[in-house]
């Protein structure tokens, strides 16, 4: 029997159990549904990664195209599901902020592709922006079939970037700074609202160029 059915078969001895407190039950379960995930991500994390996200099963082979950027973007995946192993358990705290860091990273890979090979353009500065958002908003206009990812991705960054370290005066010594706590829950808000297009518009961009 191999580990994840091990997991399964432990899984069902728990919800039939009639020794276990609720709150219990729900701990183990809990507990056992993020180990299968962990093991699960583990064969391939870019994959596991990107079907969580997108709620999609099939979705294009970037493996095949993407090339050595491919172990990039699996080690930037991996790095996203350990710290929080499903999409759905992403919490408005400290931990989102290094979460959102790695998941830019990983679709980045895709990024660069899309418009070196796909769009074949070089990647141009725009408007004074760093080289990450340059290539967001180069691929957000009209007619290029990955424009809203591009607008996404933009918008993403920019939370990426409220969780950094912002300063205000302290109001008691105008002399001095003060940290400003980012608003968490608006951040996670938006993540969830808007990550999961940003990865189907790749996916169907990918899929309406090379099938």
């Amino acid at each position: 029997m191999s580990y994840l059915d091990t997991l399964i078969e432990m899984k069902d001895k728990v919800e039939a159990s009639s020794d276990l407190q609720a709150n219990h039950k729900i701990i183990l379960i809990q507990l056992i549904e993020n180990e299968r995930a962990v093991k699960n991500a583990e064969e391939d994390p870019f994959d596991y990664f990107y079907k969580n996200i997108s709620s999609r099963e099939d979705i294009f082979d970037f493996q095949s195209k993407l090339g050595e950027s491919y172990g990039l973007a699996q080690g930037h995946a991996d790095c996203c599901i350990k710290i929080f192993s499903d999409f759905s358990k992403l919490e408005p705290n400290i931990k989102l902020q290094n979460w959102l860091s790695s998941a830019i990273r990983t679709v980045d890979c895709i990024v660069i592709h899309y418009l070196q090979e796909v769009l074949n353009e070089e990647p141009i500065a725009q408007d004074g922006k760093g080289k990450e958002r340059s290539r967001y908003i180069q691929i957000n206009r009209q007619g290029v079939k990955a424009h809203k990812a591009g607008s996404i991705m933009d918008h993403l960054y920019g939370e990426r970037n409220k969780m950094e370290h912002q300063v205000k005066k302290d109001p008691v010594n105008p002399n001095k700074q003060i940290i400003v706590p980012p608003k968490y829950n608006k951040i996670l808000k938006n993540i969830n609202k808007k990550f999961p297009d940003a990865l189907i518009s790749f996916d169907n961009a990918y899929k309406d160029h090379y099938h």
